[in-house]
C-alpha cells in the first residue's frame, strides 16, 4: 500500500512511544476493522494468523506495543514453551510475512472500501493504523465497473505478454546456461578433484568410480475425454497406482484416465542437476542422471548414488536400507526421529514455500564396500536448488568439514544434517546450518 503523509506521521509517533493511530482515528474504530478483518473468508479460514493479529492489535491498543516481540508472540500466539529459541525456531518470522501478504490481498479485495487500515511495517510487530479510502459513491462504482469490463481485453493481452516474457526468460537462461557447460565440455578437463573437496566428495571422485544422480518427476495423468492434464500431489509411486484411493478418485471424477506420464521436472531441480553435473565434469569425474520411475536398484548398486530433489516423487528412497534421523511428514514438516540435546522434534515449514524450507544433507554407506549414497533432498525446488550448491561451493564445504571435522585422509565420515533456507521468490538466497547427526558404523545396514 502506497505510504501517506499521515502514514509516516503515524510511525514517528510509534517511535516517539504512542500508540500508532493516524489522526481522527478511534480505538473503537480499530477494533470495529478488526473484527472486519476477522470475518472475512481470508482470515476466517485460518486460526493463526487471526489470533497473530488479533494479540498484537489489542497488545498495541492497550499501550503494549512494545513488548511485541519475536519471543513474546512465539509463546503467547503459537503456544512454544519457555525454552523457545527465536534463533533456530522462524515459526513467527515467516507468519508475520504471511499476515502482511494476508492483509495486503484483504485490502485489494473485501477490505478495498474500508476506512480504516491495518498494517505491519516490515520487520516489525507492531501494527499501524490509518485512514482508508473513502467509501464510493454508486455512480462511481457503476463507472468502475464498466472500466474493469472495458479492460479485459487489455489485461488478457498484458497477462500473454507477461506469460510470453517468462517463457523467454527461461529459455534464454538454460541457453546460457548449456552453453557454459559447452564451452566447459570443451576445454581441458582437471585430472582429479579439487583438494579441497576430497574430505567430502573423495569417493565419487575415484579412479574409474560410476555415479548416479537419481532425481524425481511429478506424475500426471489424461483425461481423453475432457482433454486435460491431472495430477494429485499425493499420488507419486508408479507402482501402486491402481489401487491408490487418490487415483480411483480422479478416475471417478473425470475418467478414464490414460497414464502415468512424467513429462518434465521442476525448474529448480533441473537446474540443481544442470549444476551438479557441471561441477562433476569441471572436477574430472563421471555422473549418470536417471529419473526415478525408470531407475531400479539393480540398475545403481555397483555405483555411487546421489538422491536429488523431493522425497515423495523418488519411490526408491523409500526403500533405501538405512535409518533415516529427519524424515518429511505427509504435512512437509520435519520430523527428527532421534532428537538430540537442545533439538526439535518437528521443524516447521510455512504453507509458503516462498518463505523458508529445509533441505537434508546425508552420506551413508554404499550398496557394495568402498561406495557411498549422498542425500540431498527437499520438498521444495529451492531446497534442491539450495543442497547442490552447498556441497559444491568452496566456502560452504568449508563448514561442511568444520561442523563434522573431516579429516584429509581416511575413510569418510557418515552423517546427517539439516538446514534451513531462506527463499525469495523460488530462489535460496541464505542457508544456515541446523543441527547434524553422526551416523556410526554399527548402525549401517548393508
Amino acid at each position: 500500500m502506497k505510504q501517506t503523509a499521515s502514514y509516516q506521521e503515524s510511525i514517528e509517533h510509534r517511535k516517539r512511544g504512542g500508540l500508532p493511530l493516524s489522526s481522527g482515528i478511534s480505538a473503537e474504530a480499530v477494533r470495529s476493522e478488526l473484527e472486519t478483518i476477522l470475518s472475512s473468508p481470508g482470515f476466517a479460514r485460518s486460526e493463526r494468523l487471526s489470533r497473530f493479529l488479533r494479540f498484537a492489535v489489542e497488545k498495541t491498543l492497550q499501550g503494549e506495543g512494545d513488548r511485541l516481540k519475536e519471543y513474546l508472540l512465539g509463546v503467547e500466539v503459537f503456544d512454544k514453551g519457555e525454552s523457545y529459541d527465536t534463533r533456530i525456531d522462524p515459526i513467527v518470522r515467516v507468519e508475520a510475512a504471511r499476515l502482511r501478504s494476508k492483509l495486503k490481498d484483504y485490502y485489494l479485495t473485501d477490505g478495498r472500501s474500508d476506512t480504516v487500515l491495518i498494517d505491519f511495517d516490515k520487520g516489525s510487530y507492531i501494527p499501524v493504523f490509518q485512514r482508508g479510502r473513502p467509501v464510493q459513491s454508486p455512480e462511481i462504482a457503476a463507472k468502475a465497473s464498466l472500466n474493469v469490463l472495458r479492460h479485459w481485453r487489455d489485461l488478457l493481452l498484458a497477462i500473454s505478454l507477461l506469460l510470453g516474457c517468462i517463457a523467454t526468460f527461461w529459455a534464454v537462461s538454460l541457453y546460457k546456461s548449456n552453453t557454459i557447460l559447452q564451452q566447459q565440455a570443451r576445454a581441458p578437463q582437471r585430472t582429479g578433484l579439487n583438494p579441497l573437496f576430497a574430505p567430502f566428495w573423495g569417493r565419487f571422485f575415484a579412479p574409474g568410480a560410476q555415479n548416479h544422480v537419481v532425481f524425481g518427476s511429478p506424475m500426471f495423468f489424461s483425461s481423453d475425454r475432457l482433454g486435460i492434464f491431472l495430477r494429485r500431489t499425493s499420488l507419486n509411486d508408479p507402482t501402486n497406482v491402481v489401487s491408490d484411493p487418490g487415483f480411483k478418485l480422479l478416475a471417478q471424477r473425470f475418467g478414464p484416465l490414460a497414464g502415468p506420464y512424467f513429462y518434465y521436472a521442476e525448474m529448480g531441480d533441473a537446474i540443481a542437476l544442470q549444476r551438479l553435473t557441471a561441477f562433476f565434469g569441471q572436477n574430472g569425474g563421471k555422473l549418470t542422471a536417471l529419473p526415478a520411475h525408470l531407475t531400479t536398484w539393480d540398475s545403481i548398486k555397483d555405483g555411487n548414488i546421489i538422491f536429488l530433489g523431493t522425497p515423495r516423487m523418488n519411490s526408491l528412497l523409500r526403500k533405501l536400507p538405512v535409518k533415516k534421523d529427519f524424515e518429511w511428514g505427509s504435512d512437509n514438516n520435519i520430523y527428527n526421529r532421534d532428537p538430540q540435546s537442545g533439538e526439535q522434534k518437528i521443524y516447521e515449514t510455512t504453507s509458503n514455500r516462498d518463505a523458508t524450507t529445509y533441505f537434508v544433507l546425508a552420506l551413508f554407506s554404499g550398496l557394495q564396500p568402498t561406495k557411498e549414497i549422498l542425500l540431498l533432498m527437499s520438498h521444495s525446488s529451492p531446497g534442491a536448488l539450495a543442497a547442490v550448491d552447498y556441497v559444491t561451493g568452496p566456502e560452504t564445504i568449508r563448514t561442511v568439514k568444520d561442523k563434522l571435522q573431516l579429516a584429509d585422509s581416511g575413510p569418510p565420515k557418515h552423517f546427517q544434517m539439516l538446514l534451513r533456507v531462506a527463499v525469495d521468490n523460488n530462489i535460496p538466497v541464505k542457508t544456515e546450518y541446523v543441527t547434524h547427526h553422526l551416523v556410526e558404523p554399527a548402525v549401517q545396514k548393508h
